[in-house]
């Protein structure tokens, strides 16, 4: 573990460990507190073994899933650390639900203990396992609101082990590359120009996604300079998305759909030049592979607008009296942070509605 004199949870610079997980697990203290995917563990028989042979505290099991981020889950992995020093150690062996879980309970265990986040989909690994971030959702007027109660909590390590990838679906693999071009999209022109000729293999995109983000944290570790806010860019309606969809649409997917609308708000705010548009929409359509505009009608359909409204001004991504924060595209690799007023993009929903790019 990191010999780092800093509080736990505290910003510290990215510390990935690539290798077998079996091999990996030998750096794990004798003791220490495991949150394992109980798919995961299915999928792949040494993991649990491998975590025995450490003598762990507790072995914590939850089925991975946007309804696993809840407080009942985080009730449960507290429970399991009841008796954790605040010297030991938290693992967590999981998609990203289970990483958002694991690192609220990690900062509320004894005020804070270390943590280890093994990513066991290609989501989680270009994302959520780092950069410091957990949360739980919330049940709003039957509506979930995603992340409205959460932590900053750096994790002291990550084990990237590629062995966890080979059980993912296409779907799941397709979901973690939207996150990743949306990174390379926003942040390096050169970049995605090089994605675009060539789409690079699975291990690249993943040391790619994750130097970008690091090199985002670094500078903005806790959001306060409002930096950090590019890693946002589609997540304000894939949220909504999202929650209306009942969770059947996975993060990824939505995360695409809500690019579509926020190159749309772009194009309208005359923010986002319409070649820049048209050149991101076909690279992530050609690429990753996001969903069609039909998609976002079919969630939006019988939708009353006010419910879309509620779901946004619940999102901590709000902006000033009611507008919207988004981050918009002003160039390949530059962006823009804007306020936008709610009638700016209600103007776009009759053209969302229909399936069709205003």
């Amino acid at each position: 573990m990191s010999d780092t004199p800093l509080p736990p949870g505290s910003y510290r610079p990215a510390t990935d460990r690539w290798g077998a997980f079996s091999k990996l697990a030998a750096r794990l203290p004798e003791g220490s507190l495991a949150l394992v995917d109980r798919t995961v563990a299915k999928h792949h028989p040494g993991l649990l073994p491998a975590l025995e042979a450490r003598n762990p505290r507790a072995i914590v099991q939850i089925t991975g899933g946007e309804r696993a981020k809840n407080f009942a889950s985080l009730e449960k992995v507290l429970t399991g650390g009841l008796t954790l020093p605040r010297s030991g150690t938290l693992i967590v062996i999981g998609g990203g639900t289970l990483g958002d879980v694991a690192t609220v309970a990690a900062h509320l265990l004894k005020r804070g203990v270390r943590l280890v986040q093994v990513p066991t989909t290609l989501l989680a690994a270009v994302d959520s396992s780092l950069g410091g971030k957990g949360a739980v959702d919330l049940i709003v007027r039957g509506n979930v609101v995603k992340n409205p109660v959460g932590v900053f909590h750096y994790a002291d390590e990550a084990w990237i082990c590629p062995e966890f990838f080979t059980s993912l679906s296409d779907a799941q693999r397709r979901e973690g590359a939207i996150e990743a071009w949306k990174m390379v999209a926003c942040l390096d022109g050169r970049l995605f120009r090089k994605y675009t000729r060539q789409a690079p293999a699975l291990e690249q995109l993943v040391k790619d996604a994750r130097r970008l983000k690091e090199s985002v944290c670094a500078k903005d570790p806790y959001e306060h300079s409002g930096l950090r806010r590019v890693l946002n860019f589609g997540h304000s309606f894939g949220h909504v998305l999202e929650s209306l969809s009942r969770f059947k649409l996975s993060h990824g997917d939505a995360v695409g759909l809500g690019m579509r609308c926020a190159l749309d708000v772009g194009r309208r705010l005359g923010v986002t030049p319409e070649p820049v548009a048209l050149q991101v929409e076909q690279a992530l359509e050609q690429g990753p592979g996001i969903l069609g505009r039909d998609r976002i009608a079919s969630l939006i359909q019988r939708t009353p607008l006010k419910d879309v409204v509620d779901l946004l001004a619940a999102d901590k991504k709000a902006g000033k009296s009611g507008e919207l924060r988004m981050v918009l595209l002003t160039g390949i690799g530059a962006f823009d942070i804007r306020d936008v007023p709610e009638p700016e993009w209600r103007q776009l929903w009759s053209a969302w509605k229909n399936g069709i790019r205003p």
